[in-house]
Formats: structure tokens, C-alpha cells, sequence
């Protein structure tokens, strides 16, 4: 395979798993999210050595750019997908706090009604 077929090949894997990660986002899987993106970052090396190999072998159709449209794509879903990820966890955010809130005000109102624990041992002999 040459270079510009292994770089067209790499980037529609690049395409499924990114879109793979924004339906693990959706669900909030985030354990296939982190498997995804580790997998994602395994194709940056071959990606980066196809691509010198391509520019070495072919500069002139390498500066026009040919993938642009694809990479193009490629930013724009994954600024989606920090967009989302950026969403839940302001989402996960509030809901803790609130949470906390929660708890405190429970304490503040068992602190209100329960009978302290009696600290001194009553005994007959």
C-alpha cells in the first residue's frame, strides 16, 4: 500500500473510532470511551510516518492538501465531542454539589431532632 492509501486508510479508522467516542459519550460508557481514545492514539505514529513517507515520495500533491476535507471533519467532531464531555462534566459537577448540599442539610436536621448519645454509663450494682 502507498503512503497516500495507507493515510486515506488510517483516517477512516481515525472516522470510525471518533465516532465510536461520541456514542460512548452519549451513553456515558466511559470505560469504552478511554479504550477508544487509547486506540485512537495508537494510529498517530503510523499516521505521522505515512505522511512524511507521502511528502517525501509526492511534495507537490502533499501541499495541496488532498485530505483536508477529511481532517477538517475530523476537528469538527472531535470538538464536539469536548464540547460534549465539557457538558457532562459540568453536568457531574452541579449534581454533586447539590448533593453535598444534601447531605449537609440532612446533618443540620438530624442534629436538630436526635437525642445526643448518652456518654456516661448508667449501672446499679
Amino acid at each position: 500500500m502507498d503512503p497516500r492509501q495507507q493515510i486515506a486508510a488510517i483516517l477512516k479508522q481515525w472516522l470510525e473510532k471518533t465516532c465510536a467516542e461520541g456514542q460512548a459519550i452519549q451513553s456515558g460508557d466511559f470505560s469504552a470511551l478511554r479504550a477508544i481514545q487509547d486506540s485512537k492514539a495508537e494510529l498517530r505514529a503510523p499516521l505521522g510516518e505515512a505522511v512524511c513517507r507521502w511528502r517525501a515520495q509526492s511534495p507537490e500533491e502533499a501541499n495541496a492538501h488532498p485530505f483536508r476535507a477529511e481532517v477538517t471533519q475530523l476537528l469538527a467532531l472531535e470538538t464536539h465531542h469536548s464540547n460534549l464531555l465539557a457538558a457532562r462534566k459540568r453536568k457531574a459537577r452541579e449534581k454533586q454539589l447539590l448533593l453535598e448540599q444534601a447531605l449537609f442539610n440532612l446533618r443540620r436536621v438530624r442534629s436538630s431532632y436526635a437525642q445526643p448519645p448518652d456518654t456516661a454509663f448508667n449501672g446499679y450494682s
